[in-house]
């Protein structure tokens, strides 16, 4: 048998058996995902809340001043 159509016939295996995943979802990984990408958002969050917050305290004092 050829060696090159081992190879071949073995990526078809594998990518019948791929069930669309490109990562393992177990708790390992959510746990690093939420680690990297969980503390990004909240500290997103927090500045956007201060953000609004100034805002919202230029508007007031804007209309005061009216």
């Amino acid at each position: 048998m050829n060696p090159n159509k081992k190879k071949f016939n073995d990526g078809l295996k594998k990518a019948r058996d791929w069930d669309g995943k490109s990562r393992p979802s177990d708790d390992n990984y959510r746990k690093r995902w939420n680690e990297i990408f969980g503390k990004k958002e909240n500290d997103e969050l927090a500045d956007s809340y201060k953000q609004s917050k100034l805002n919202k305290k230029e508007r007031k004092e804007e209309n005061d001043d009216k």
